[in-house]
């Protein structure tokens, strides 16, 4: 039982990992299209177009969000372990929850030192 919640799990993931990859390069594709075209026109909002890219594109800022949503998982997944009662079960299960909650404190802590540091800047 616990290689098919396993293997679940990555497939899960990499599909997640891949249509947010494809979203960012269709995003991509559109801007460059766009500035392409308004080069071709010769359209007076190109710099502003072209200042936009040079720009550092700041964070998205939901790493609390994506921090709990992991505890959560990891949670989840050490609770389903106990349900199914199986010593083996509960040691796949509680090794595999390891991952999301170990990412989910790490961006949690990230998010609050960057608070800190920004409240005292």
């Amino acid at each position: 039982m616990g290689q098919d919640v396993l293997i679940f799990a990555v497939l899960t993931t990499g599909a997640v990992l891949i249509v947010a990859h494809l979203a960012r390069l269709y995003r991509t594709s559109v801007q460059h299209r766009t500035i392409r075209e308004a080069i071709s026109r010769d359209n007076a909002s190109v710099p502003a177009l072209l200042a936009g890219i040079e720009e550092p594109q700041p964070g998205t800022g939901n790493d609390d969000r994506t921090g709990f949503v992991l505890v959560a998982l990891a949670l989840a997944l050490f609770g389903f372990g106990l349900i199914q009662g199986d010593a083996d079960d509960i040691r796949n299960l509680s090794g595999a929850a390891l991952f999301p909650l170990f990412v989910g404190v790490a961006l949690l802590i990230r998010f609050w030192l960057v608070r800190r540091w920004e409240n005292q800047g």
